[in-house]
């Protein structure tokens, strides 16, 4: 099993949940953007983009696919949930990549990415309202829970704990303190601080 990786994209996510399930794998270390057209990456994925994980004959791309792959690949790490609970942990995956992700991702280009010129304060304002918004329902679930499932930590707390690492360096947590403690819980994990260390 090998992974294509770069430092500070969405691999680390990719990273931290193979250290979470355990699985030996290689490391492709790739520097981003610049040998995103390598060869052996293209092969894999032909968007030429991290995280691409190899397992066998079997190529996963996109990172929370990855995840959620890897929990129900390496069944004994208990990362996936029994089927009565498949609805809320694939509810809370996606809740995660189609309503914050791309707020989080439009704050981001209007503060930190684009050229000043190019940015907006506008759009800024307008994605950091959304993102508040949807983060407002996770706040509210993480006032009784633990974790997205309950008192158990799973495979969708990595997905959660990776993009609130971003959010959380970018400053965008403040007022949320059920978010932060629970961000700051899932971030002390060892395989967490594993996947970070080097």
């Amino acid at each position: 099993m090998k992974l294509f990786f770069a430092p500070q994209t969405r691999a680390v996510g990719s990273r931290w949940a193979l250290e979470e399930v355990g699985a030996p794998h290689e490391l492709i270390r790739l520097k981003f953007p610049e040998e995103l057209t390598r060869p052996d990456l293209r092969a894999a994925n032909p968007l030429g983009q991290v995280p691409t994980l190899v397992d066998g004959d079997q190529i996963v791309t996109e990172s929370y696919a990855i995840a959620l792959y890897l929990a129900d690949r390496f069944p004994a790490s208990g990362l996936a949930p029994a089927q009565d609970m498949r609805h809320q942990y694939y509810q809370w995956a996606f809740f995660a990549g189609a309503a914050l992700e791309p707020h989080l991702l439009e704050v981001f280009l209007h503060t930190v990415r684009l050229p000043e010129a190019e940015r907006s304060a506008e759009r800024a304002a307008q994605a950091k309202e959304g993102f508040d918004r949807a983060l407002g329902v996770v706040q509210d679930h993480l006032a009784s829970h633990e974790y997205l499932l309950g008192e158990k930590f799973s495979m969708v707390d990595v997905i959660w704990g990776s993009l609130l690492g971003w959010a959380q360096m970018m400053n965008l947590l403040a007022g949320f303190d059920h978010v932060r403690a629970y961000s700051k819980k899932v971030s002390s994990r060892p395989a967490f601080v594993r996947a970070v260390q080097d």
